[in-house]
């Protein structure tokens, strides 16, 4: 059997503060938004385009995201991601997630503090 690979690495900047939850089980769960930019060449000029990623964090990355993590603060994530889909009015909405294993805060925390 041959071997896979699913990891993802992003560094950007967080487009809100995490959005924390339990599970039934018990387990806590945080969500959040990083906003990562790139160039695209257009016809004349360049232009920075930014893409938003969902990320997904568990148990004791969860409590540092609640913990640590605000609006604005520079991170980098590194985790798999896992794609879905749901249906709403009869139309299926393709998703995807980041599931993070590693996070590093790369703003200071005093910086991310005085921010919010």
């Amino acid at each position: 059997m041959s071997r896979s690979v699913n990891k993802i690495i992003l560094v950007g900047n967080v487009g809100r503060d995490p959005d924390i939850h339990e599970t039934q089980s018990g387990t806590t769960v945080a969500h959040l938004s990083l906003a990562t930019n790139r160039r695209v060449s257009g016809s004349d000029e360049e232009a920075e385009r930014t893409d938003w990623h969902r990320i997904t964090f568990w148990n004791r990355l969860a409590q540092f995201a609640e913990d640590h993590i605000r609006v604005g603060a520079r991170l980098y994530v590194e985790g798999r991601i896992e794609y879905d889909s749901y249906e709403r009015d009869g139309v299926t909405i393709p998703t995807a997630e980041v599931h993070a294993r590693e996070v590093v805060l790369l703003t200071p925390r005093e910086a991310v503090v005085q921010a919010a």
